[in-house]
């Protein structure tokens, strides 16, 4: 018990000891952190290294090769993974270039700002993505440079710099700025872009933004991607609707350049966007694009900036229309309209839905007919090709401004009218042709694309109606009453929505109106073989539009045509009317101008020349098909072949009764012998 007492009373004094001691202020010395800079000596700078190394495989360096430089990357928010980004100098550095770690949170190691040292014997340099960086090396390939050996090769400067961002103009960066820090004033994110977040709130995949950049009088200069990690802190953060100044590692992947921030400080909105309506200054129309064109294709250059005002008229949100926009110059009666191709791509109607305005930029693209419609898109030896889809935002530039399309009202007949062709028109009243009646807009059935065949009745014009065998309505019934069809017009018709057909009348039978389209001279003139020539006459009552009809010879006495005949389908003869389809010298020697000129109007005398309509059936003919017109009686050898004026209706099989023969040929079947026939004196095209 007198032990327990002690113990006690020595407790209560040491207690006391130490209530008292903690009354009394006391001052501790905080002990020195000191820094040891690394025993390393600088060889090279950064560009010496990228230019000793930048060429063929990724290379091993086996000497002492030493750099230092200044990190202006993170990666604390996620944006950027295992890489370090390092330039030479602070401010206005004049090379930067990625280092490949095998690491994450390399921002508490080596923050932006922190000098290092790269002792880069044992590592490679190569290219990774088409981007130069620093690495390990594996069976000739750019590799990370594991967590283990960072320290071995990567040391770090007790000197932290502030790093004053490079500021530019998109336009002024190039491959001697990858991986540098800079900064782009007059930025802002594209307008159908801002509704978005810097990522996708719904996955990890990575996404893009566009960063538009204006002059100080809102004119836009150019655009960049930003590339955001679906990985990054801040990929649910809404895009800032302002505009200001961006901060952020310029790099690449292969040719296309882009944008990393670092975080969303970065990013600098502090005034009102650019209104896109001064965002350019057209410099031309669609129309005097379009007016460029006069049979060979056109090449939109460099040396003028083209850039025409357009409205959305296509839409590929069913289906109907694939790898292609097609823009018309107004959103009501419009002058003209242009068709761009473009490559397969992701659905178009969500950037380009119908009514958009846009800009079109033509320089350095291609224009001519593909398919027989005029076409606009890249140069290809066999034609006009599509714009890669990744490089449509440098050839179409999209407003925001969304307007109504009014179609055009039209007839029938008027479909044959150029001034339409690609705008969008609505044609009525039409109906479907009576032996169409209950089939589908392409097959009820497979993914063929269809044709329908719409008619007006006492009209002789047929209209087509293209569909294609993916769009969303190819494979429900084409409605069967009569009324008005709206859609893109060239040479057939285009509807972009199943609900672009409105019949709501009572279907109505046509009688039949059978076009009366005669061949009526066949000239071969004695002293120029270029001024060959093929006379049509239209005998009906009613103008009569060639669409699908062709122009077949057979040279001598062949059974197949020779090539794949000539396509009529420009040519619309008014009634009682004629049509010229010529060689290439008939215009210097008539003086007048062929409705086709071409060289496949090249008969001498012994070949037959057949007309068929759009469903491929003999119309009209002269000669027999499989004869060889030499000797017979109905050779026109240097000479010529005119029908006779009382023949009002066209033949499917030949009679040569019906024709007045002359020829030089020595042969006594000729119905009129005579001397040769001579251009332009002996001949009377356009007329009996």
């Amino acid at each position: 018990m007198k032990i327990l007492s002690i113990l006690k009373k020595i407790l209560v004094i040491t207690l006391t000891i130490l209530l008292t001691n903690s009354c009394v202020t006391q001052e501790f010395e905080v002990p020195e952190i000191t820094c040891t800079e690394p025993n390393l000596v600088v060889t090279n700078t950064i560009a010496q290294v990228k230019e000793m190394y930048a060429y063929g495989n990724a290379k091993l360096i086996e000497e002492n090769v030493v750099i230092e430089g200044y990190v202006v990357s993170s990666d604390e928010s996620g944006n950027m993974y295992k890489t370090i980004s390092i330039q030479d100098k602070p401010e206005n550095p004049t090379a930067a270039i990625k280092i490949a770690v095998d690491a994450t949170n390399l921002y508490t190691k080596f923050n932006v700002g922190r000098k290092i040292f790269v002792n880069l014997k044992g590592l490679g340099i190569g290219y990774s993505f088409g981007s130069l960086q620093i690495g390990k090396i594996s069976q000739n390939e750019l590799t990370r440079i594991s967590s283990f050996e960072i320290d071995t090769y990567i040391k770090r400067s007790c000197e932290v710099a502030e790093i004053i961002p490079k500021k530019v103009q998109i336009s002024d960066l190039n491959p001697s700025m990858l991986e540098m820090l800079i900064e782009l004033e007059n930025v802002q994110f594209k307008q159908n872009e801002i509704e978005n977040t810097y990522g996708n709130p719904n996955n990890t995949a990575t996404v893009s933004r566009t960063l538009e950049q204006f002059d100080n009088s809102c004119k836009l200069i150019q655009e960049i991607k930003v590339r955001n990690s679906g990985f990054s802190s801040f990929k649910n953060e809404q895009l800032p609707t302002g505009k200001g100044s961006v901060v952020a590692i310029f790099s690449n992947y292969y040719d296309d350049y882009q944008l990393y921030l670092r975080n969303t400080n970065d990013v600098t909105f502090t005034v009102n966007r650019c209104d896109y309506s001064n965002a350019f200054e057209p410099t031309t129309t669609i129309a005097e694009l379009i007016n460029l064109y006069e049979g060979t294709t056109v090449e939109f250059g460099i040396e003028n900036e083209l850039v025409a005002v357009g409205y959305v008229i296509s839409s590929d949100q069913d289906g109907n229309f694939e790898n292609s926009i097609v823009l018309q110059d107004a959103i009501e009666n419009p002058t003209a309209g242009i068709k761009i191709l473009i490559q397969k791509s992701d659905p178009l109607f969500e950037k380009f839905n119908v009514g958009d305005k846009v800009y079109f930029i033509a320089n350095q693209l291609y224009m001519a007919k593909t398919n027989n419609v005029l076409t606009v898109g890249y140069y290809s030896d066999k034609g006009i090709e599509g714009i890669e889809a990744e490089d449509l935002e440098n050839y179409l530039f999209n407003t925001g401004e969304n307007f109504e399309i009014t179609p055009t009202d039209i007839s029938i007949a008027e479909t044959q009218n150029v001034t339409y062709e690609n705008t969008l028109v609505r044609v009525q009243p039409v109906q479907l042709v009576a032996n169409e009646l209950g089939t589908a807009f392409a097959y009820y059935s497979g993914s063929e694309n269809g044709i329908r065949t719409l008619e007006t009745c006492n009209e002789l014009t047929k209209l087509q109606v293209v569909t294609n065998g993916n769009a969303t309505f190819a494979n429900k019934q084409f409605p069967t009453g009569k009324g008005a069809i709206v859609g893109v017009l060239s040479n057939t018709l285009q509807v972009r929505y199943e609900s672009d057909v409105q019949f709501n009348e009572v279907y109505e039978t046509c009688p039949v109106i059978l076009p009366k389209i005669l061949i009526t001279e066949i000239a071969d003139p004695e002293n120029n073989t270029s001024a060959r020539f093929i006379e049509l006459y239209n005998a009906g009552d009613f103008d009569t539009a060639l669409t699908g009809w062709k122009l077949n010879k057979y040279i001598n006495g062949a059974t197949t045509v020779s090539g794949s005949g000539l396509d009529l389908s420009s040519i619309t003869i008014p009634t009682k009317g004629f049509a010229i389809i010529a060689n290439t010298g008939y215009a210097a020697i008539f003086n007048d101008q062929p409705n086709i000129e071409s060289s496949y109007i090249s008969g001498n005398g012994d070949d037959v020349y057949e007309l068929v309509d759009a469903t491929s059936t003999t119309h009209d003919i002269y000669g027999i098909i499989g004869e060889d017109g030499t000797g017979t009686g109905w050779e026109y050898l240097d000479g010529k072949a005119i029908r006779k004026s009382e023949i009002a209706i066209p033949n499917t099989s030949f009679d040569v009764t019906e024709w007045q023969i002359y020829s030089d040929a020595s042969n006594t079947n000729i119905t009129n012998p005579s001397t040769p026939q001579v251009a332009p004196q002996h001949f009377n095209p356009r007329s009996f």
